[in-house]
């Protein structure tokens, strides 16, 4: 299958460190990659997070501008099928809540996804694993509202189920999960998205990528979880979002070993068009959607 679009790989990490993990990104077209988000974690008890991740994507802009055929997408008219498209993230609003402007320093860098939590709560909204039933807080009302004049992305991997619903509430921003897997199959790991937000998630016709980590898919495979989605919400919402480089567990090695997913699926029955949707169509369809309109690929 030709075509991936990973929603969610915690790369920059290593290309800071300048190391491999998973992910080498100069092969990752080779593996039928055609766009991946690059998300930029720090760890929430660093003393300057918001510091931490400029020096972080700095990082990865060098190192991406010096990678031919790969580059970083600002807005849907960049993108080329021809070429790697590489999507900035920032995952964990304890990076960005101290004040607005933080935001608008990120949104000018590049930055066009925004994930409201990590394991922890902030100043904007509450996360899965600390208060499930806390949602978004006075001041990420006020941060939704502001947001509103930003083309980019909410991700809503990490959030408790009440954050998800505040968010899709009151948020006119385009919303996913980029890399969660499924509660109901999973129902002792509280990271994983409940019913309620995956309801949620499809009513703003977004999408949700299901992970590959065994620890977050439990004793179900990847492809239960995809059919977990489709049966419930349709062909329409599922997508991949490997979490590659952010966990330790990945029940496939790499990127090039994406084919054994494809293999599974194709096993349950889904179609040549139905995998295309779960590896790249439909996450296409909210970054039309999120990062302006008309997302199409030029030749």
């Amino acid at each position: 299958m030709k075509g991936i679009f990973d929603l969610h790989c915690d790369t920059p990490y290593f290309i800071q460190k300048k190391k491999i993990n998973h992910i080498k990104t100069d092969r990752l077209r080779t593996h039928g990659y055609i766009g991946a988000v690059y998300a930029h974690f720090i760890m929430p008890r660093m003393r300057y997070p918001f510091v931490e991740v400029i020096k972080m994507l700095t990082s990865t802009i060098a190192f991406v501008e010096k990678i031919p055929d790969v580059r970083i997408i600002r807005s849907r008219k960049e993108v080329k099928e021809s070429r790697l498209n590489i999507i900035l993230g920032v995952e964990g609003g304890h990076v960005f809540d101290n004040t607005f402007k933080q935001v608008e320093a990120l949104y000018e860098l590049g930055v066009r996804v925004f994930t409201i939590t990590w394991n922890n709560s902030n100043q904007l909204a509450h996360s899965a694993l600390e208060a499930d039933s806390r949602g978004v807080t006075k001041r990420g009302r006020e941060y939704l509202q502001k947001l509103h004049a930003y083309d980019v992305i909410l991700d809503l991997s990490h959030a408790s189920t009440r954050t998800v619903l505040d968010v899709c509430e009151h948020a006119d921003n385009q919303v996913m999960a980029s890399h969660s897997c499924v509660r109901a199959l999973n129902p002792k790991f509280k990271r994983n998205i409940d019913d309620k937000a995956i309801d949620a998630i499809k009513k703003k016709k977004g999408v949700i990528g299901v992970n590959i980590s065994r620890y977050h898919l439990g004793d179900h495979s990847f492809a239960d979880h995809i059919d977990y989605l489709v049966q419930r919400c349709g062909i329409d919402i599922a997508a991949i979002g490997t979490d590659f480089d952010g966990i330790n567990d990945p029940v496939i090695k790499s990127p090039a070993d994406i084919g054994v997913l494809e293999n599974d699926l194709k096993k349950r029955g889904y179609t040549k068009d139905d995998i295309q949707k779960i590896y790249s169509a439909n996450s296409l369809r909210i970054l039309k959607s999120g990062m302006g309109s008309a997302l199409h690929f030029q030749h």
